[in-house]
């Protein structure tokens, strides 16, 4: 939703890494907006790597997120150089402070690729300010951002996955025509692999069929609309959580309800992060016998790719609603 751009405004912590790991699904979500001092941390390393020349002949191109990042390190292959600024879970990319490195390895890039939407205004402005080719996520979806609420985390739409790639493939294609056949070759792969994973969820939500869902937080909307899995999280817990004071108890109740009631059958949790809300709700799911999953907005440890990243959460999912 677009007003996440602004920051998040529900009381959060970020859950140890142990707990992070007990949870049946291996994303990661907005984390705890006191991850600003490690983000510096790896944007710092990620600068070290980034301020050097590139590899002769390789294309230098900066992702604000490293789910992004792995898209254009799939497309490029071995003719680009991707640096992802936000690479740890611990680390927000809504309320992320840019730093002067990451203005640094913005400026130096041929290409940058930003989720947009409000999602990561930080990267948004580090690459209008500079003279790479911007690739906004948003923008390229298609969607229609004026619709309320919206929902920004585009990157777990596979159609949008898709499309992005073919756009840094026509861009990396303008700055280096010698390997243009490489990069709309490795784009139709990608896509191959993008129709594999919405067959993995069509055929994951098909096992299921009629399932509906309660979601913390919109993260993974678009994979569960792929896997026909109906969200019918309230308007009203949806749009409150956007406030300082969080949603009333009377929407937390009707919200736990669904729960409790089996009208849902399923509980999405950020899959980092913790609070009060999302306790109680993961209360009355436990008290109802409803699987809980955890989704994640950068790699866990381990995942390395889009397909991986997607495809994980697909099964995570299916196993939950098998139990």
């Amino acid at each position: 939703m677009s007003s996440r751009s602004l920051t998040h405004t529900i009381s959060r912590k970020v859950l140890a890494t142990a707990a992070v790991a007990v949870l049946p699904l291996s994303m990661a979500a907005c984390s705890s907006s006191g991850s600003s001092s490690s983000g510096s941390s790896s944007a710092a390393s990620s600068a070290a790597a980034s301020s050097a020349p590139a590899p002769a002949g390789k294309v230098k191109v900066v992702a604000s997120t490293n789910v992004w990042g792995s898209v254009a390190e799939v497309v490029g292959g071995d003719n680009v150089d991707v640096t992802s600024i936000i690479t740890k879970p611990t680390q927000d990319p809504h309320d992320y402070e840019a730093t002067a490195q990451d203005k640094l390895i913005f400026t130096n890039a041929k290409i940058a690729l930003v989720n947009g939407g409000g999602y990561d205004d930080w990267a948004s402005t580090l690459a209008k300010g500079s003279d790479a080719e911007v690739v906004d996520a948003v923008k390229v979806s298609g969607f229609n951002t004026k619709a309320e609420p919206f929902n920004e985390h585009v990157f777990y739409s596979m159609d949008t996955a898709r499309k992005v790639a073919d756009v840094v493939a026509t861009d990396l294609s303008k700055i280096d025509p010698t390997h243009a056949s490489d990069y709309s070759a490795n784009a139709k792969t990608f896509g191959s692999q993008i129709d594999k994973l919405k067959d993995q969820a069509k055929t994951a939500g098909a096992a299921h069929p009629g399932t509906t869902a309660v979601a913390t937080e919109p993260v993974a909307g678009y994979l569960l609309t792929d896997m026909g899995i109906k969200n019918i999280t309230p308007d009203a817990f949806v749009e409150q959580a956007e406030t300082d004071a969080g949603p009333s108890v009377k929407v937390i109740n009707d919200t736990s309800q669904l729960l409790t009631t089996h009208k849902a059958g399923l509980l999405v949790v950020n899959g980092q992060t913790s609070d009060d809300v999302t306790k109680k709700l993961q209360a009355a799911a436990a008290s109802a016998k409803l699987p809980s999953v955890g989704v994640t907005e950068t790699f866990p440890e381990g995942v390395t790719t889009y397909s991986q990243f997607v495809g994980d959460t697909i099964t995570n999912i299916s196993n939950a609603l098998s139990k």
